[in-house]
């Protein structure tokens, strides 16, 4: 019996690579995701900070416009993080989507591969009966004489 040699396989692997290399992209787009939630709630907490300092304390006119500067950086600085996040998780999208396609990409193969494995045995099958015919009619053949 001859060994099943899919012909397909390194396209298959080729396509299993991307597939890995796109999750791995997801994973590091995740990881980002994540730092940049933390230092997100990191300046939402500073400023949260800030603003009770300035409604609390009586400030002098210079130190309330220099505190109110501050805030005023720190919440464009809050803007900037979730323009970024916002920006990840489009990016984060659309790997997920080209993942989704490359899973389709490799089940078609996967399919592929399964019915040139089940012709494959259909043709060992088909030449074990052969050989088995002739077999038996060489034996049949040889007892008739």
């Amino acid at each position: 019996m001859g060994k099943f040699v899919y012909r397909f396989e390194s396209i298959m692997n080729v396509k299993e690579i991307l597939e890995k290399k796109i999750q791995e992209e997801i994973s590091l787009i995740n990881k980002e995701i994540n730092e940049l939630k933390n230092q997100l709630a990191a300046i939402i907490d500073e400023r949260k900070k800030v603003q009770q300092k300035m409604s609390e304390l009586s400030l002098k006119a210079a130190e309330f416009q220099s505190v109110k500067m501050y805030d005023s950086l720190l919440e464009k600085k809050i803007l900037s993080v979730e323009r970024k996040i916002n920006q990840l998780l489009k990016k984060k999208e659309e790997k997920q989507k080209e993942l989704i396609e490359r899973k389709k990409e490799h089940k078609v193969f996967e399919t592929l591969k399964e019915n040139q494995r089940e012709e494959f045995l259909l043709d060992e099958k088909r030449n074990e009966l052969k050989e088995l015919n002739e077999i038996a009619i060489r034996n049949y053949g040889g007892n008739q004489k």
